[in-house]
């Protein structure tokens, strides 16, 4: 058994022994070192495409702010449909807001006779929502009344609208003399959900 090589093996045992060397210093050095750059190299790209998209978005800044302020403009159009998501609890709260008008804009005199929710016939895009009311007022209360309900938020319609003035007629000491009352009205009023 020979514990020294021969001198012809000896350079090729050397250069292998050199090679083994220099990976193990790789390996124990510069290997982390590499990786570690590897992953700064892919993180540096990462960011690169993430600041360019950003670069893309801020140069359509312009075309961005004017589709935000047609969004908020067309949330303000979406004020105007009633709130409630099904048509019972619209009707519902549609008569609360003309029984709320009527206690606010007019005086003693103006009175909700009845209020009915009428299902629509046809459907149409949005669901039309219909209450049939019947008062009895003054007209310049009513008119303040009807102001109200076409101006305010959520946007409520009038349409069918019948006014009657009805006379009664009294008798005093054999003279028959007309007596003015308030006035019959009979409308509906339309609302739309969402």
């Amino acid at each position: 058994m020979q514990v020294i090589p021969d001198q012809r093996n000896s350079k090729t045992t050397a250069i292998m022994l050199l090679v083994i060397a220099l990976l193990v210093v790789y390996l124990l050095v510069f290997h982390w070192f590499i990786l570690r750059h590897r992953e700064y190299a892919g993180e540096i790209a990462d960011l690169r495409v993430q600041f360019n998209r950003f670069l893309a978005v801020a140069a359509q800044r312009e075309s961005l702010q004017a589709r935000l302020s047609q969004i908020r403009n067309s949330q303000k159009d979406a004020d105007l449909f009633l709130k409630e998501p099904e048509f019972d609890e619209a009707a519902a709260a549609m008569s609360g807001r003309i029984g709320e008008l009527v206690r606010t804009q007019a005086n003693e005199s103006c009175q909700i006779v009845s209020r009915q929710p009428v299902h629509p016939r046809v459907q149409e895009r949005f669901e039309k929502v219909t209450v049939n009311v019947r008062m009895r007022c003054e007209a310049e209360d009513f008119l303040q009344i009807l102001y109200g309900m076409e101006t305010g938020t959520p946007l409520m319609l009038v349409d069918d609208l019948n006014i009657i003035k009805p006379r009664t007629r009294r008798r005093t000491r054999g003279a028959v003399t007309a007596v003015q009352s308030a006035l019959d009205i009979r409308f509906n009023v339309s609302g739309y959900l969402k």
